[in-house]
């Protein structure tokens, strides 16, 4: 049977008994054909300081080899429930919702990681937090190159997040059960930005309280739903249609869905959609910087600028965060 090292060895030895009387944690994972990673994310949980959780694998098809892995593991809070039929990463979420019994529900994205107190931080913020506090979320460690990574708030977040001003990533989220079966859990009709329809529409009944670290690692992507052009301007409608949406955050979509295109080489579909984002708000840079090298025409100059952009970005994240540190000493 699988092993998963020393500290999963050692959290299982020291399991909480039956009468534990700290709240059940449901964590649901999907999958699809990514058992080349699917490892690190299962071990991240299984190997948490807060133990009493159940994990609820749902895979939508695999032909890898997932299900072998995930029986391969000696582990009862472990379940795998198979989809032959997937119908997306929304209604993969909520059947494991369904399948899963905590009084706390959590998830995770095969790619991502967990550090080893993510859910035990997560728990006691939301434990402690006022009964009007519905969803515990942290920060998140991103991949060299990528934009710098918003902060959260805690409180009444909804405004906020309609500004897109503070992160929404599935694998930060533990969220109190009877919270999401209020609201009905994910949007199965959204294929991406369906963290963020969820966050809405939570904010709108519950609090939030941030733990201001980051507990998770993102990992490298396979097949991003969100990196599929199409699909992707198909979920920026039903959003459009569903909210009354500031100027700001239609051209935050509006430029990730003209980046997308640029991305896979349909240079000039992605022109239009960044054209429309820099109308919206002239002062978003990355929507400007794509515009611009979006005239150039080329798959090759497009990719090597945004790539100098990023890590641009990402120097003054770390030369900000730096001087901060030095402050506060």
């Amino acid at each position: 049977m699988r092993e998963s090292g020393t500290e999963l060895a050692t959290a299982t030895a020291a399991r909480a008994h039956p009468a534990d009387e700290r709240p059940l944690v449901s964590v649901v994972l999907p999958t699809a054909d990514r058992a080349s990673v699917l490892p690190k994310a299962i071990d991240s949980v299984l190997t948490q300081r807060y133990d009493r959780l159940e994990v609820v694998v749902v895979d939508g098809g695999s032909t890898d080899g997932t299900r072998a892995l995930v029986d391969s593991y000696d582990d009862p809070r472990l379940e795998y429930v198979r989809r032959d039929s997937p119908a997306g990463v929304s209604a993969a979420r909520n059947q494991g919702i369904r399948r899963s019994s905590g009084e706390f529900v959590a998830f995770i994205d095969s790619d991502d990681c967990w550090r080893p107190d993510a859910l035990e931080r997560q728990v006691a913020a939301l434990r402690e937090a006022p009964p009007d506090y519905g969803v515990a979320y942290c920060g998140i460690e991103k991949r060299e190159g990528e934009p710098i990574t918003r902060t959260g708030e805690s409180g009444d977040v909804h405004e906020a997040l309609r500004h897109l001003a503070v992160p929404t990533y599935t694998s930060t989220l533990v969220v109190r059960r009877d919270a999401l079966e209020r609201i009905g859990g994910f949007d199965e009709a959204l294929l991406c930005f369906e963290d963020w329809d969820l966050c809405l529409r939570l904010a709108c009944e519950w609090r939030f309280v941030y733990v201001n670290d980051s507990l998770v690692i993102k990992g490298e992507p396979g097949d991003n739903v969100s990196g599929e052009p199409d699909r992707l301007v198909t979920a920026i409608e039903r959003l459009e249609t569903k909210y009354d949406l500031p100027d700001g955050t239609r051209a935050r979509l509006l430029a990730d869905a003209g980046a997308t295109h640029c991305e896979v080489g349909r240079i000039e579909e992605g022109r239009r959609y960044l054209a429309r984002a820099v109308t919206l708000d002239p002062t978003r840079f990355n929507a400007v910087a794509a515009y611009l090298l979006s005239l150039t025409g080329s798959s090759a100059a497009y990719e090597a600028g945004m790539g100098g952009v990023y890590a641009l970005q990402q120097r003054l994240g770390r030369a900000l965060a730096g001087a901060r540190g030095g402050e506060t000493r």
